[in-house]
């Protein structure tokens, strides 16, 4: 015996239409404020970090973390947050300095400057301020359900 769920795919597929065709500005909007508050969720976890970073470093961090653009993916609105930052490397190339924060990386010189590599363990404040960040956008995202249903079948 088996479930027949194709109401609610078909339920699924009336509700991507709704907040992708019918009400994309209020879509965009709630995409973008969520999108502002993960970034905002991700300085806070920035400031807490304490290894691996010097003032001018964590700065810089906090200055290009943001949320982005709402774009259009694989035919679904979406918006990130994320963070610009980047420094160059000693051979001229850049490098994404929330990425080497986040997951770790290898000094190359040596941490105690004794030309042995040494690795710089991640911080992982990404996925902590995701963490964070999820419970309280699952309540927002099921009260903008609640309120695209109400405005879209009146």
């Amino acid at each position: 015996m088996g479930f027949d769920i194709s109401n609610l795919t078909e339920f699924e597929k009336d509700l991507l239409k709704l907040a992708n065709d019918t009400m994309k500005k209020e879509s965009t909007k709630f995409l973008k404020k969520s999108a502002t508050k993960l970034s905002k969720e991700q300085k806070k976890e920035i400031k807490t970090i304490n290894t691996g970073l010097n003032d001018e470093q964590k700065k810089l961090l906090l200055s290009k973390t943001k949320a982005g653009k709402v774009y259009k993916y694989e035919g679904k609105l979406s918006c990130r947050a994320f963070s610009g930052a980047v420094i160059k490397g000693k051979n001229e190339n850049f490098y994404s300095l929330s990425g080497m924060i986040n997951n770790g990386y290898v000094h190359r010189g040596g941490k105690n400057k004794d030309g042995k590599e040494t690795f710089i363990e991640g911080q992982h404040f990404m996925e902590s301020a995701q963490y964070i960040f999820e419970g309280t956008y699952y309540e927002e995202v099921q009260k903008f359900i609640d309120d695209m249903l109400d405005k879209g079948l009146n």
